[in-house]
């Protein structure tokens, strides 16, 4: 974006003109500017250069975009000693927020070879600090209590199943569904209760000269411990072995173990934990990408279903209380998926003739 395009941004938005040149100086319109990609939120995103420095400007609808709340967690996680983007000033009234820029790399494409014992050694290492964060400075965010967790498992029964599949759930199944949830919602708060990221994946992490930045935490609220584990070792953008997820959860455990945090929960309560708090993630993923697709437009999202259908019938196979769930998941459920336009599995192209329409 060169100075005209600038001169059109500032069009656009009301009282950008007057606040950036609070913020940068009189000779701000002098700076290069250029507009970066944006993510799955209303946010919109601009580098100011001039010359070796760098600044982010985030264009956020203070309707829709939690604005308040990325500047007071990012301040939070700052000193726990998270490296996250510095606030530099903020206009909450018209959205605008400039800050430090961390640069361009997420930390998905440096994810081969060598480097994904390093990456994810280093993202085991910030859950530790995640969960070191003192409960008293945890006040004011919000709990991920068992209202907060139906209200996002609701997300698969009101866009995946009936808006995207264009199934009808009969009185069985909704019961069914419930108790499936209740069972979800009592493990989840059961868990001890520390910092909770929410989205904490590989397009979330930044490679920062060798360390690792985090990035989207404005939804960050006080829920389960292994919450923010799920996230990264159950990547709805990518896959890993069971047997190597396994490994850096079982890290991640004596860590925590070693640091008091578990309350002398053993290796296989951890294990259960982890396991069906990934169910209530991956069922609410569900609702959310079919929702982007449906109401935002943003169709890339379902590119992505199948490794999250994938995920929520595996770790449904693992424990007694959810083997009615995964032979229902499989038989009515999965089999509408293969028969989407987005289910690209080469080996199960075959099974599309298999549809119930």
């Amino acid at each position: 974006m060169n100075c005209h395009n600038l001169s059109l941004l500032l069009e656009q938005e009301q009282g950008l003109s007057s606040w950036l040149e609070k913020a940068l100086g009189a000779d701000y319109t002098q700076l290069l500017c250029e507009p970066l990609s944006g993510d799955a939120s209303f946010r919109r995103y601009y580098r100011f250069r001039q010359g070796s420095s760098t600044f982010m400007l985030a264009i956020a609808p203070p309707a829709t975009e939690k604005n308040r709340e990325f500047v007071a967690v990012a301040q939070l996680l700052h000193e726990a000693g998270v490296l996250v983007p510095q606030v530099l000033d903020v206009n909450y009234e018209c959205g605008f927020i400039l800050q430090q820029d961390l640069g361009d790399q997420i930390l998905q494409p440096l994810l081969v070879g060598e480097g994904i014992d390093y990456w994810y050694d280093l993202a085991v290492k910030q859950l530790q600090a995640f969960t070191a964060i003192a409960p008293n400075a945890l006040k004011n965010l919000p709990t991920y209590d068992a209202t907060l967790l139906q209200t996002e498992m609701s997300l698969f029964t009101e866009w995946f199943i009936p808006q995207l599949l264009g199934l009808t759930l009969d009185r069985t199944e909704t019961l069914q569904l419930n108790d499936l949830f209740a069972c979800l919602i009592k493990s989840a708060t059961a868990q001890p209760q520390v910092f909770v990221h929410r989205d904490y994946h590989c397009r979330n992490l930044m490679a920062v000269n060798g360390e690792l930045a985090a990035i989207d935490f404005q939804d960050a609220v006080t829920g389960p411990i292994t919450y923010d584990a799920v996230s990264l070792l159950k990547d709805c953008y990518l896959t890993w072995p069971d047997d190597w997820v396994e490994k850096k959860l079982n890290s991640l455990y004596h860590k925590l173990d070693g640091d008091g945090q578990l309350q002398g929960i053993s290796w296989p309560n951890f294990q259960q934990f982890f396991h069906f708090m990934g169910l209530q993630r991956h069922i609410k993923v569900l609702g959310i990408f079919a929702r982007l697709s449906l109401r935002d437009g943003k169709h890339g999202y379902l590119n992505d279903l199948p490794t999250v259908v994938r995920y929520v019938s595996n770790a449904a196979g693992l424990y007694d209380e959810t083997a009615d769930f995964k032979h229902w998941f499989d038989q009515r459920i999965v089999p509408e998926c293969k028969c989407q336009s987005w289910w690209t599995d080469a080996n199960e192209v075959s099974e599309v003739n298999e549809c119930g329409q």
